[in-house]
């Protein structure tokens, strides 16, 4: 977790100060006496591959949070293998390094953000130099109690003589926050190192991006190496506390087509976008152009009409990240149908709600 530059946080008055958010507020979250999120699915590719539930902050909380990521969080260095979530990395880069390769093996890591408690946020933020205080109050407004996941707390805050701060049920880093993607990456820092050490003794290629693990080799390799790797990489996963989503696991062979996060990366020139995702934007564009948002988002069976937008925002992020001449035109489209049905900027600005092209990629 190298870095430097870093905000000083005396105590959570000081953070207040600092972020022009009033104590009474970061009290109540600290307290578990307040949720400041409002949640809403975004509908995956696929009926069969269920929803995917979003938790979008409070402008109080975004505004925290924003800070926290800018003058905290950023300034660790994560991982050299870890893509997402760093400042200066993409999803282009992580994919880059596939380009070419002969074999491919990719695995996902089941509820990555959910994965992280609130004890291992606690344990970021106090090796990031901040007292243990001030370090669970952090770890308090970074995470929050989930329904399906609450389970005991064995934190002991009464040590601080702070009996408000006494719960017990713990909280994980909420999909949606400006804040989760950094901490679970630097708190899967020794997964990656791990992974990284593994990779090197069958001379493979690895990256991980946020809870998609890649490794790939232009060399000697076949199905029995895979098939050893793949239980020697759910050992290490399971010691660094996450979990391997088996039915995830992929072993891409020579001849077969190799995608990485929504990319086509057989050829060495570099990725590019498949026809799929091309395919899904102008569907979405030539929808709303038609018929309009609200109307294309129902015939979409998208639950949410401003989680739909952010979906196809994120696609066209996504997009214009790899093929920017290709993306520019459909942004232009996108813009003026939106602007026609009445969602101009004064009404939906991707940039102040989490419009995340990492989420619109998983579902290309």
């Amino acid at each position: 977790m190298e870095g430097a530059g870093r905000a000083a946080i005396l105590t959570l008055g000081h953070l207040a100060h600092l972020t022009g958010v009033s104590s009474h507020f970061l009290r109540q979250v600290v307290e578990r006496r307040r949720d400041p999120y409002h949640a809403f699915s975004i509908s995956k590719r696929s009926p069969e591959r269920g929803k995917r539930t979003i938790s979008a902050p409070s402008a109080e909380m975004m505004s925290v949070q924003k800070w926290l990521l800018k003058r905290v969080l950023n300034p660790a260095i994560g991982h050299p293998n870890s893509f997402a979530y760093e400042p200066g990395r993409s999803i282009r880069q992580c994919a880059a390094r596939h380009c070419g390769a002969r074999w491919i093996v990719s695995l996902d890591l089941h509820d990555f953000f959910h994965s992280v408690d609130e004890k291992r946020v606690f344990q970021v933020f106090e090796t990031l130099g901040y007292n243990r205080l001030v370090s669970f109050e952090l770890s308090r407004i970074c995470t929050r109690l989930i329904g399906r996941n609450i389970k005991p707390s064995n934190v002991r805050p009464e040590t601080y003589s702070i009996s408000a701060y006494v719960s017990e049920n713990l909280g994980f880093l909420p999909q949606g926050a400006p804040t989760s993607g950094k901490l679970a990456n630097l708190v899967a820092a020794d997964l990656d190192e791990r992974l990284l050490s593994l990779a090197t003794e069958y001379r493979l290629v690895y990256t991980r991006y946020a809870d998609d693990l890649f490794f790939s080799s232009s060399g000697d390799f076949d199905r029995a190496v895979a098939v050893r790797l793949i239980r020697e990489i759910g050992d290490l996963v399971a010691v660094s506390g996450f979990e391997i989503h088996r039915k995830k696991t992929r072993v891409l062979t020579p001849g077969s087509r190799k995608q990485i996060l929504g990319l086509l990366v057989d050829d060495l020139a570099g990725p590019r976008l498949t026809r799929r995702t091309r395919a899904q934007i102008e569907a979405h564009l030539r929808g709303v152009e038609t018929f309009g948002v609200v109307a294309h988002r129902e015939h979409r069976r998208f639950d949410s009409t401003w989680g739909f937008v952010a979906h196809v925002w994120g696609l066209l992020a996504f997009a214009a990240s790899i093929e920017p001449d290709w993306a520019r035109p459909a942004r232009f489209r996108w813009e003026n149908a939106l602007s026609r049905d009445g969602w101009g900027s004064d009404v939906f600005r991707p940039d102040l709600y989490f419009v995340n092209s990492h989420l619109a990629e998983r579902e290309s």
